[in-house]
């Protein structure tokens, strides 16, 4: 028994050599790096949670990548209609005016001009491209994904945005047909008419105050979700530098206790391997 000992010692001690090189190349390549995590050998558990806290910074730098294309399109939304809100409030002003008893045809003729103005600026807004090629009121709303399952509506779609109007009779109407019964009203038709047409712009400039106050809130929860992962992202880096990064004074002085160690080992080794058959025996 004794001599199947001694026959492993020296087989023991080169694995015990290499073991150390190991180590001190370890040692030498986090301190090089500034990272103790190279390998995951190096530490399972640790390299397991770098890779969660990888994937989550992924995750939320492409949320974060979401919320920047989806403020662009909020915030020229929220200037078209309030762009909306205005010229209705302007419409419903002419129209008031229009309907003084003293106007004569061609006064109501040059209301019912600028009312067409406005008309084809609503056109313009509800039509118009968003900074990415699509349109801005599309006819589907886009849910735009801001974290793991939070979307948000950057911009309503054309029918909730346009449509919906109370006309005033038990029915619904568009923002289009609205102006154009005013128009009409006003070169065409009667007090009692024109008076009526005032009520549904008075429900359109409601429905748009309405819409505008939507894309306020959806505004608010882009930016509350963008203050989220800004304190995420600090908290994340932290603990992914906690987990990676290498004490450079206590590698360096690890690496002076291996390389001893090494050294020794090493010298023992060697006065081992130049004994003699005769010592052995002894």
């Amino acid at each position: 028994m004794m001599s199947s000992i001694n026959r492993n010692r020296p087989r023991d001690a080169i694995q015990s050599q290499i073991d150390l090189a190991h180590a001190i190349t370890a040692q030498q390549n986090a301190i090089a790096t500034g990272k103790r995590l190279n390998v995951p050998s190096d530490d399972p558990q640790g390299w397991l949670e770098v890779s969660l806290v990888a994937r989550q910074q992924g995750n939320e730098a492409a949320w974060t990548a979401n919320i920047g294309r989806a403020e662009t399109r909020a915030v020229q939304a929220e200037s078209s209609i309030s762009e909306l809100a205005t010229g209705l409030t302007r419409a419903k002003e002419l129209t008031v005016q229009a309907n003084n008893g003293t106007l004569n045809a061609a006064d109501r003729e040059g209301i019912a001009k600028e009312l067409e103005g406005i008309l084809a600026n609503f056109s313009d807004l509800l039509n118009q491209d968003d900074s990415y090629g699509g349109k801005l009121f599309a006819d589907t709303a886009i849910e735009v994904p801001i974290g793991g399952t939070r979307t948000v509506i950057a911009a309503p779609s054309l029918a909730k945005l346009s449509g919906g109007i109370d006309d005033g009779a038990g029915g619904t109407t568009t923002l289009k047909d609205a102006m154009l019964t005013t128009i009409d009203a006003i070169r065409n038709g009667s007090g009692a008419q024109r008076s009526a047409a005032l009520t549904t712009l008075d429900s359109a400039t409601n429905h748009v105050s309405v819409m505008l106050t939507e894309q306020g809130v959806a505004r608010g929860r882009l930016e509350s979700a963008r203050n989220q992962f800004i304190d995420s992202k600090i908290v994340l880096a932290e603990r992914r530098q906690q987990i990676e990064s290498v004490d450079v004074t206590d590698a360096i002085t690890r690496l002076k206790k291996l390389d001893i160690t090494l050294q020794a080992a090493q010298s023992v080794y060697g006065r081992i391997t130049q004994r003699s058959l005769l010592d052995f025996l002894r």
